[in-house]
């Protein structure tokens, strides 16, 4: 999987303060209803031995086996401060208005 992040998103990142032992979840949950496939979620989260790790810009990312399924081989990360994180492959956008939030 390769995960781009835009320059917005890697500065709003930046500013995060993770632990030594956390990355940024990209979770990929299925839903399956009629009009949504996938929901997306990002969180601040501890690493699991099921977690792929990709490091991009310095900046840990955390993928299950589980989400993977349900993700693009490439995947685009952007924040706008009005709109949020946004989430897209170069075919579709997956969602906007992302926040992070610690999971907990």
């Amino acid at each position: 999987m390769e995960l781009v992040l835009k320059e917005k998103a890697k500065h709003a990142l930046q500013d995060l303060d993770l632990a030594s032992n956390e990355g940024i979840r990209l979770e990929a949950r299925f839903v399956g209803s009629c009009s949504i496939y996938v929901d997306h979620y990002l969180w601040i989260d501890s690493k699991t031995e099921a977690d792929d790790l990709y490091m991009v810009d310095s900046i840990p990312f955390l993928v299950s086996s589980e989400s993977k399924q349900h993700l693009p081989e490439k995947l685009i990360l952007n924040y706008n401060q009005s709109l949020g994180y946004k989430l897209s492959s170069p075919e579709e956008t997956f969602t906007y208005n992302l926040s992070i939030k610690r999971r907990g």
